[in-house]
């Protein structure tokens, strides 16, 4: 029930995102600049993401166990441009971990780092240019719990990592730059429980392929600052809410 519930949530977000990316040409006004090819050498994302995503455990062999994996980031992303169609960048912040099915599991907010890369294979010129763009991204963090099993009270670790590949196109409306694409994502991560019997679990996710949608909002009319709105389905249930930097 979590999940449909995360997934209904979403599937809202997602629906009225889309509305607006679409309404948006007709709505707005001209804009007074002319957007940048390249809007600095530096870009900052500050950013908060709550997801849902079904998770997979091996107990026993043969045996597979379904839950549902909640998370809150809280990141920070610093990106370089040293040529236009590539951007490097590396992230770090705090997350944290709950899994209700595995024994009430409450992963402590801990340190999340990681990274990735940006290449625009394809870019339309003039205002309302599309662009398309593939990226890859690494994320990886490790949470504590101490948890009641049937051998007793014990100590659980997961170290959750996560990889995710994304291709997706952009374009203009006015202020609005709207994107939409697929993702590739799944999970290389361990589920260490240490009871009376020391037990390493693999943890994967149950669906790898989703959808994603989102748009970057100027805020000022350089376009130096952006809202930013995204929303992912089907692999995961996810919101992300943040603003951009460039300089």
């Amino acid at each position: 029930m979590p999940q449909l519930q995360a997934l209904n949530k979403s599937l809202i977000i997602f629906l009225t995102l889309s509305s607006v990316f679409f309404a948006a040409p007709i709505l707005a006004e001209e804009a007074p600049y002319p957007p940048r090819s390249i809007k600095g050498l530096f870009e900052l994302d500050l950013f908060t993401q709550v997801l849902t995503r079904r998770v997979v455990e091996e107990p026993n062999p043969g045996e597979n166990f379904e839950a549902d994996a909640d998370s809150t980031r809280v990141l920070a992303r610093l990106g370089i441009k040293p040529v236009k169609p590539l951007e490097l960048y590396v992230q770090a912040g705090t997350a944290n971990l709950n899994i209700d099915d595995f024994n009430d599991y409450r992963g402590d907010f801990s340190f999340a780092y990681g990274g990735g890369l940006k290449l625009t294979i394809y870019e339309q010129p003039g205002f309302n240019r599309f662009r398309l763009a593939l990226s890859g991204d690494i994320l990886t963090y490790t949470t504590n719990d101490t948890v009641l099993t049937n051998l007793g009270l014990a100590k659980e670790e997961i170290e959750w990592t996560e990889y995710t590949a994304v291709g997706a196109g952009t374009w203009r409306a006015q202020n609005w730059e709207p994107y939409i694409g697929l993702r590739f994502s799944w999970l290389d991560s361990t589920d260490n429980i240490k009871d009376p019997i020391n037990r390493k679990l693999d943890l994967r996710a149950d669906s790898n392929v989703g959808i994603m949608a989102g748009t970057n909002v100027f805020l000022d009319p350089r376009e130096n600052v952006a809202l930013n709105l995204e929303a992912t389905l089907i692999d995961q249930a996810s919101f992300k809410i943040g603003l951009k930097l460039w300089y």
